[in-house]
């Protein structure tokens, strides 16, 4: 029988795995832990006691999801906005201070992308047109429709809102033609040479026989003879010669003049592309004829032929789709991942974010589509030193093509540097990483610059702790004071938290626990540190409740409420939102009897000033089976035992060590009735049994922390 000390001087690995019982030779083992539960590890090496969290107000319906998204215009002015279901609501401090109308229901709430820039926020979504949230004051804000100067356009055809009935579907031999009628007006002379796509299907206009009916030239197979509205396309631009009647200035009104009928009413408003200049189309006179404004000057007024000049069309509309996804970089709006168009990425004009209008020169917006072996749509756009784009089925990154050099029209390289893929959960950078969720919801990728393969890694920062994330992330937010701490909610309701310290090498994982459900997390600055906001699914007297709460790191209970008084009080009223519920009661820095919450009220037994209410929860520390490091012997598969334990804590109050209680205070008069001081040193423990691991818990609501453990292991062949 031989005797040994040992000694854990950190947690900075996190809980690990229980895949990872066996890897006692890797050194992080070390450095984990076998359960973290409700507890934070420092960056310094320590574990403990998350915080709890105070009561802002209940969400506006209960038996509607929430997403919180931060709205920070500097350190001082940060707000927190509830979206809710076609809502938001804004909150300063504690306080609501506004509520507004939204367009966004329920379910698209967890697909909203969003960036920020001084006193505007833009806001994207698949389905709506980019939104901006501003703020005038605290109490006044508006929620619009961004009103773009210039939005994209391009050369996509038409989509008639009419059905196409084809005589046939099968391709036409040499000889052969079919027949396609509108079940409405449309069809015009310019439009023979055009093709009719729908799926795979394509069709060559060869004669237009009235303005219902075409002779068609079927080169590749429909799947269906009746093709739905504007699930069919007109490719191209009409087939004809197009004129001018004059080339400048920039403002002036022009006719432009067609040799076939093709102008239809919805051509107003869209882009014409001839001599190197650009028109914008604002009457139409008929359908040879209509009246356009000069947006850049024209080289000449000759007639330009058939696919010489083009027809565009806005392309961010409830046909083609709208962004999915926006960031700022350099003084431009990047937008991108629309359903028409889902590797496209549009940049707006130099330090003009509202500004799409298309063209060759260095300051003006662009366009740029993603080359790749399938279709990647994109879902974030975000930056490290340059843009990154992140997308269904890959990691890209954009650069100018030379060193350092800007990104313009043409000077673009996209590089693409990893093929995980991306979920919809908003990626955080963090110092000069960034994290973002996998795909499939259950990995956590961390993106970095590589020097020595001029490429962006994406590391797995969840291989140790795979379980951690089991169930999935929906969302997650980054705490930079006091704590460097990446919180995640799982789909689950737990939450799992992971300290990160690139320059001290830790990364370590954690399980957070609460009466209820996390479903949403975001974090703002209030000028000391960050706080963490989370929405709730509770069950309160036998109903489902939705709560907005925030961490506080002077309370050690869930959903708290706290009660300041000059006068000694024992009767405290206004907790509705823990009716029925069992809660904890610390007055004055004492732990009470806990309470049943009654009729929104509960009583104590002697009268305090200062009382925190709120729910119950437990930390727990549970170590590894121990391990000597650095030998050719080891303690596995033989019998171990922690005969003594000697735990270094640092302001802490009262704990359990595998089931006992560790005395943190002595007897004396009137010694419980004050507050039990807390403790920073060492506390020795003899235990009984064979043990191989150590179970320590906070109960209380109370502080705990952590610092090392030394244990003195007996070890029996």
């Amino acid at each position: 029988m031989a005797k040994v000390g040992l000694i854990q001087t950190n947690f900075t690995a996190g809980e690990l795995s229980p895949r990872l019982m066996g890897r006692v030779d890797i050194s992080r083992y070390q450095n984990g832990a076998k359960c973290l539960e409700n507890a934070l590890v420092a960056i310094q090496g320590g574990v403990m006691r998350t915080w709890g969290t105070e009561f802002i107000q209940a969400c506006k319906y209960a038996d509607k999801k929430v997403r919180l998204i931060p709205y920070v215009f500097n350190r001082q002015q940060a707000y927190m906005v509830e979206f809710g279901d076609k809502y938001i609501r804004v909150f300063k401090g504690a306080e609501q201070t506004a509520e507004l109308v939204s367009p966004y229901t329920e379910n698209m709430l967890a697909h909203i992308n969003y960036v920020q820039g001084a006193d505007t926020m833009f806001l994207a979504h698949q389905s709506l047109p980019i939104h901006r949230l501003r703020r005038i004051s605290d109490t006044d804000w508006t929620l619009a429709e961004a009103p773009f100067v210039v939005e994209p356009f391009d050369e996509v055809g038409d989509k008639p809102k009419l059905v196409l009935t084809l005589t046939q579907t099968e391709v036409t031999s040499k000889d052969k033609t079919a027949s396609a009628t509108l079940s409405g007006d449309w069809f015009l002379a310019a439009d023979v040479g055009r093709n009719i796509i729908c799926g795979a299907g394509i069709a060559e206009i060869i004669a237009v026989l009235s303005r219902t009916q075409a002779t068609i030239k079927i080169t590749a197979a429909f799947k269906t003879a009746i093709l739905k509205e504007q699930d069919w396309l007109v490719e191209g631009s009409p087939q004809t010669k197009c004129t001018p009647s004059a080339m400048t200035p920039v403002g002036q009104e022009i006719n432009l003049t067609l040799e076939k009928e093709s102008w239809r009413p919805e051509d107003v408003g869209k882009y014409v592309r001839l001599n190197k200049g650009l028109c914008l189309i604002t009457k139409l006179t008929n359908a040879r004829t209509v009246r356009a404004e000069i947006k850049t000057v024209l080289t000449a007024t000759v007639g330009v032929n058939a696919n010489a000049w083009s027809l565009e069309a806005i392309i961010w509309n409830s046909v083609y789709g709208y962004p999915a996804a926006v960031t700022l970089y350099n003084q431009r709006l990047f937008c991108g991942g629309s359903f028409e168009k889902p590797q496209t990425i549009w940049m707006s004009k130099l330090a003009e974010y509202l500004n799409f209008e298309l063209s060759s020169d260095d300051d003006d917006a662009a366009s740029f589509t993603i080359s790749s072996d399938q279709i990647n749509p994109i879902v974030h756009l975000t930056q490290l030193d340059n843009p990154v784009v992140l997308t269904y089925g890959g990691e890209f990154s954009m650069t100018g093509s030379a060193a350092k050099s800007a990104i313009t029209s043409t000077n673009l390289q996209i590089k693409n540097h990893s093929a995980y893929g991306c979920s919809n959960v908003k990626p955080i950078r963090i110092g000069n990483q960034l994290f973002f969720i996998q795909r499939s919801g259950r990995k956590l990728r961390c993106t970095a610059y590589d020097a020595a393969s001029d490429a962006m890694l994406a590391t797995d920062a969840t291989v140790l702790s795979e379980h951690i994330t089991e169930g999935g992330i929906v969302d997650m937010a980054y705490q930079q004071e006091p704590k460097s701490i990446l919180w995640l909610v799982r789909n689950d309701g737990q939450m799992a938290t992971l300290t990160v310290d690139a320059s001290q090498e830790v990364l370590a994982w954690a399980r957070q626990f609460t009466d209820g459900e996390y479903e949403s997390i975001a974090t703002i600055p209030n000028g000391i540190a960050d706080e963490v906001w989370v929405v709730v699914k509770r069950q309160v007297a036998g109903k489902n409740v939705r709560y907005l709460e925030r961490f506080n790191s002077d309370i050690y209970s869930h959903s708290c409420k706290i009660f300041n008084s000059a006068l000694k009080k024992q009767h405290f009223t206004g907790l509705d939102h823990l009716e029925g519920k069992m809660v904890d009661v610390v007055a004055d820095g004492v732990v009470m009897q806990a309470s049943q919450v009654v009729a929104g009220a509960i009583s104590i037994a002697r009268g305090a000033n200062k009382v925190c209410v709120g729910l119950h929860y437990v930390t727990k520390v549970e170590t590894l089976p121990s391990e000597m490091e650095g030998t050719n012997t080891t303690m596995q598969g033989s019998n171990t035992r922690i005969g003594e334990a000697v735990l270094r804590f640092m302001t802490t109050t009262g704990c359990r060590v595998n089931g006992d209680v560790v005395p943190f205070r002595s007897f004396g008069a009137k010694v419980l009735d004050k507050p039990a001081a807390v403790f920073t040193g060492d506390h020795k423990i003899e235990l009984s049994g064979w043990n191989n691991t150590l179970v320590v818990e906070q109960d209380q609501p109370l502080p705990f922390y952590l610092l090392a453990v030394i244990k003195k292991v007996t070890v029996n062949d």
